[in-house]
């Protein structure tokens, strides 16, 4: 069976992005792997977040909980979507926005995965050369089917 990754950076943004990509998946009886996309910045925010609860309540909080508050929304919306109809696993990918399209393609390639989903950006030309263009080097890079969504 073959898997199709999904990735999920903006839940209220990339919602319709999950809806299709289970439509997707229940007519081609393939796996869902769930991708929670964030930065280092994003993840030592959480964390920090994690360390003045854990002054408070006199408490320690491991990277594994640091790692589900950076996926927390992530995980709803995969369970508001996907729960019930399809089975799906959740990874949590903390990658600087420009080594992020090598790691997605990597991980599509190490979990034999034939189809990603990932949101896009309408940025200039002049965007693209300064700050990179993700979606696009998935596209360049990966040898399987890419759904962008627009939205």
């Amino acid at each position: 069976m073959t898997r199709t990754l999904i990735v999920i950076e903006n839940t209220d943004r990339d919602r319709a992005l999950l809806e299709k990509a289970r439509t997707v998946a229940l007519g081609e009886e393939t796996d869902i792997v769930v991708v929670a996309l964030a930065t280092p910045n994003e993840y030592e925010d959480v964390a920090s977040t994690l360390d003045e609860i854990g002054r408070i309540e006199h408490t320690s909080y491991d990277e594994d909980d640091v790692l589900d508050g950076v996926s927390g929304d992530t995980q709803d919306l995969a369970s508001d979507v996907l729960g019930g109809t399809i089975e799906y696993d959740l990874r949590t990918l903390v990658e600087e926005k420009g080594s992020q399209a090598s790691t997605i393609v990597e991980m599509a390639h190490e979990m034999d995965c034939n189809h990603i989903f990932l949101p896009g950006y309408r940025r200039s030309p002049t965007g693209k050369a300064v700050f990179g263009d993700r979606t696009q080097e998935v596209l360049l890079n990966f040898d399987g089917y890419v759904t962008v969504s627009m939205d």
